[in-house]
């Protein structure tokens, strides 16, 4: 059986796998979503610590230590991505898999703003309508959420640190040394522009790489889940 670790996006929470989880889970595997300091059930941490990225790196590193995960799927979405490369740049002996999500994914030295520029001015802002510190959330349907999940997912979303998005990471580059990378990309345009298909596809042929195109929005854990977790129980 497979550990799966799943790391949710900007404005999210563990909740967004919850559809996700319980399909890995019924098939006998192990699953942590945990939830990052300053959103969701989380989010009463957000005006009493310093919250960045190298909080949220730091937060998952720890899970695998503590928790003594081994032989681990990896799963960052979106900005999840840059949490689970700094995760494996620090335990890439430990991860089996790293599954990228339709997120960009960085190199050293790489904020989320600098490598997903088309939303810097309207992260910025959200920011400054709210002292400077943290991000409104955008509703459901800007990530191209099916309408009838958007409820639901509205009903969750929450403010997100600003300097999570602003702080670079700091790699060593040991994260390319995991053995199998998954590259998990939408094919339904939701007019936030990125460059996400060009860069996922033009790993495809690479030995250690797989690439898969999932018809949907944005949150592809809840909008093709069905989809999804037959490629994370086939291939991760």
């Amino acid at each position: 059986m497979s550990v799966y670790v799943l790391v949710h996006g900007a404005f999210h929470g563990g909740w967004c796998f919850d559809l996700l989880r319980e399909r890995l889970e019924a098939e006998g595997h192990t699953v942590f979503a945990p939830t990052l300091s300053g959103v969701g059930e989380r989010l009463h941490l957000a005006g009493t610590a310093s919250i960045n990225l190298a909080t949220h790196i730091a937060e998952i590193a720890d899970l695998i230590r503590f928790r003594d995960l081994e032989d681990v799927v990896l799963c960052g979405h979106s900005y999840g991505v840059m949490v689970a490369a700094g995760v494996a740049d620090a335990w890439s002996d430990k991860i089996r898999t790293v599954v990228y999500l339709d997120g960009m994914i960085p190199e050293n030295g790489d904020t989320l703003f600098s490598i997903l520029p088309s939303v810097v001015e309207a992260f910025l802002a959200q920011a400054a309508a709210n002292g400077g510190l943290h991000v409104s959330p955008f509703p459901a349907a800007a990530f191209g959420v099916a309408e009838k999940h958007q409820a639901w997912v509205d009903s969750k979303l929450t403010t997100h640190p600003l300097a999570c998005f602003t702080q670079a990471i700091s790699l060593t580059g040991a994260y390319k040394s995991v053995p199998r990378k998954l590259l998990i990309y939408n094919t339904t345009d939701i007019g936030i522009p990125t460059n996400i298909p060009q860069t996922y596809e033009a790993q495809r042929g690479v030995e250690t790489v797989q690439v898969f195109p999932l018809p949907g929005g944005h949150d592809l854990m809840i909008d093709a889940v069905d989809a999804l977790s037959d490629i994370l129980l086939s291939h991760a």
